[in-house]
């Protein structure tokens, strides 16, 4: 019976009177950066929520089922809980929770408890602590947004009864405020470009003398020119938005027949890690319902059949098709031969 008393006690006391009491303080916050992110991601809501800190401290409160503490807070923003860009005119909102995955919201002009009586929201929002309490902050683009530096602030009235003294586990004694006590909070994001990365690389496949022995760039031998995308956002690229345009290299012509390996294919492709889940569709050098065209104009138009005369191509189009996963790379290569 006493070791069951003794869990008891325990699991109803999280923390014991210290030596001396600091008092709850309410203070204004320095700049916080929400992160730096694509207009795309924005307006996908695929910004996680940030840390922030909410200006309200109070060290050694005493928390326990029995002391009926109460912590409120109420947000207002006299911009709307909006992020402006300097020195321009784009608008990024934002919302607030309580909790890092935005399953606790805190809305704007209402009081949020997260004390109210109980211990009922402590172990997940406050994690049995009054120190330092942070809230979390999700950005959002309604629209395409400028590239820059947005910035903005928001109020936290904060509110408290907050037991400082303990008798067994009754609360004797408690600190609180007599009215809402606000600090301002300040936070920051940039906003930039993450466009698809695109690498092109060319080593030689064949040469007529050593065949694919260690060939040389001499007349008669062939390359194979590989594009590589990267997609560095966070979110998705558009489906069927990328479009991949090379130019024929001096003295070179493309190779309908392959690049002199064992392998006669025109086109190849191979996914990166994580996958993309592109592909390109390859059927004749005269199709004009797959996914690569070429152009004998300098991409004036994309309907020249290079059967007979493949050194009139200037340029080849490659469209990879679907959305490219965020994170994720694709390659595409096309076999040339010199001259």
């Amino acid at each position: 019976m006493r070791t069951g008393f003794t869990k008891l006690i325990i699991a109803l006391v999280f923390a014991m009177p210290g030596s001396a009491w600091a008092a709850c303080t309410v203070s204004n916050t320095s700049d916080t950066a929400l992160g730096t992110y694509s207009s795309a991601a924005l307006q996908k809501g695929a910004a996680p929520y940030a840390k922030v800190a909410g200006g309200f401290d109070c060290a050694d409160a005493l928390l326990s089922l029995l002391s009926n503490n109460t912590l409120a807070v109420t947000a207002t923003s006299t911009t709307n809980f909006k992020l402006k860009l300097a020195g321009g005119t784009d608008t990024a909102d934002y919302v607030l929770a309580a909790d890092a995955n935005g399953a606790t919201p805190i809305p704007a002009g209402t009081k949020f408890h997260y004390l109210n009586g109980s211990l009922i929201n402590l172990a997940g929002l406050l994690g049995n602590s009054t120190r330092n309490v942070q809230i979390y902050v999700k950005p959002l683009g309604a629209a395409a947004l400028t590239p820059g530096t947005y910035t903005g602030s928001f109020s936290l009235a904060w509110e408290w009864k907050l037991c400082r003294s303990l008798s067994a586990v009754v609360c004797t004694g408690y600190t609180q405020s007599t009215v809402p006590v606000t600090a301002t909070v300040a936070v920051s994001m940039v906003v930039t470009l993450r466009p698809v990365a695109v690498v092109i690389t060319t080593r030689t496949t064949y040469d007529p003398l050593s065949a694919t022995n260690n060939p040389r760039s001499i007349p008669g031998s062939k390359q194979r020119t590989t594009i590589t995308l990267t997609n560095t956002d966070i979110v998705a690229v558009d489906a069927d938005s990328l479009k991949v345009i090379l130019p024929t290299p001096n003295r070179g012509a493309v190779a309908l027949d392959g690049d002199g390996t064992a392998s006669t294919a025109y086109v190849t492709t191979a996914e990166g890690s994580p996958a993309s889940s592109l592909a390109v569709t390859y059927t004749t050098p005269a199709s004009t319902t797959d996914d690569v065209d070429f152009s004998a104009n300098g991409g004036t138009s994309w309907t020249y059949d290079p059967t007979a005369a493949p050194k009139a191509v200037t340029t080849v189009r490659v469209r990879p098709r679907g959305t490219m996963a965020a994170g994720s790379s694709f390659s595409v290569s096309l076999p040339y031969v010199l001259f």
